[in-house]
């Protein structure tokens, strides 16, 4: 599937990435063996940062086909190498059939496959990740690999400041392909309860500081509000929890300022006064961005409907109290508490 061109990029980015674990990381690596796994295989990782795609492009056979997101453009160079390495990209948010069948063809063929069972870094529990890995192993019999990178979360920042960052890959053994019962209604419980038993594996080949990054995000809780200088007698009556939280997940909220360049200060300074209208062009910045385009679907993927839906009722509150507001009379602040 993949031509002398792309393979020849490949092979030269491969050599370049391995010197700069050697160089810039303390990388150990564990089970090394079941790399070599031949095919139909899928290699199944924890997926809590981009430095994770170019560790498994850098550790994994040559001619492993990966899977990389294609509902917005990447920060660069991302862009560019997912465009240029040979990633089959899929549109996230919605049931991508171009991109299954890409990766169904890889599997049918006897080939290799790798992909984040998670569907992207935004912080999350362990058990929060989507059914895609368990569909195409039962679909084509594949034995799937499971990967537990540890250390990666935030990590770049390390490695840019030439700290060699402590990084761990634990390789379990191939487990075989996923079987569920015939009963068509009950299909898609039986994938998400294996691929939830999947992250319970990759989660034990995880070192203890990266389980107790799951762990916190499967506790934590967040609280949001709306505060005026000097104070307003009345409030919005809406939960302004669900805007915290996207607000407070660096891998989460990043896209939308770094990708999308959504006018959205006062989100990333959140406690900060500005003026209402500043406020205003946040909150609507936000709200149009998820109404279309490539960010449409992008609550309901990550956070789920019901959230998503506070989410919008959030920021269409905040619209409409800033509206009321006398010009020049006060100041706005969005306040987030984090409970653990």
């Amino acid at each position: 599937m993949l031509d002398a061109r792309t393979r020849a990029r490949r092979a030269l980015a491969r050599g370049i990435g391995r010197a700069a674990l050697h160089l810039l990381t303390r990388t150990a690596i564990e089970g090394a063996r079941f790399l070599n796994t031949p095919g139909p295989v899928i290699f199944a990782a924890n997926h809590v940062s981009t430095f994770d795609a170019f560790l498994i492009f850098t550790l994994l056979p040559p001619d492993t086909m990966f899977v990389g997101p294609g509902d917005f453009p990447l920060e660069q160079p991302g862009e560019w190498l997912a465009d240029h390495l040979g990633l089959i990209r899929v549109r996230r948010g919605a049931i991508d059939r171009e991109g299954l069948k890409q990766m169904a063809a890889v599997l049918k063929d006897g080939g290799r496959l790798a992909l984040f069972p998670e569907g992207g870094t935004w912080e999350k529990p362990i058990d929060d990740v989507k059914s895609g890995v368990a569909y195409l192993s039962l679909t084509t019999g594949a034995r799937i690999v499971p990967i537990g990178l540890g250390g990666t979360y935030r990590v770049w920042e390390a490695v840019f400041r030439l700290r060699r960052p402590a990084i761990s890959v634990r390789v379990g053994p191939p487990l075989p392909p996923v079987r569920v019962s015939g009963d068509r209604h009950r299909r898609q419980d039986a994938l998400q309860a294996a691929s939830v038993s999947l992250m319970g594996r990759i989660y034990d080949l995880l070192p203890p500081e990266t389980q107790a990054h799951y762990d916190y995000f499967g506790r934590v809780r967040y609280a949001g509000r709306l505060v005026f200088d000097p104070p307003q007698s009345s409030a919005p009556r809406v939960s302004f929890d669900a805007l915290a939280e996207l607000i407070s997940k660096p891998n989460l909220f990043r896209p939308l300022h770094r990708v999308a360049r959504l006018p959205v200060a006062p989100f990333l300074h959140p406690g900060c006064f500005y003026p209402p209208g500043t406020m205003r062009l946040a909150a609507a910045s936000l709200l149009d961005t998820f109404g279309e385009g490539n960010f449409a679907g992008y609550l309901e993927y990550r956070l789920g409907e019901d959230k998503a839906d506070r989410v919008r009722a959030a920021l269409r509150a905040i619209i409409g109290r800033i509206d009321v507001l006398e010009p020049g009379s006060t100041r706005v602040a969005f306040a987030v508490t984090v409970e653990d």
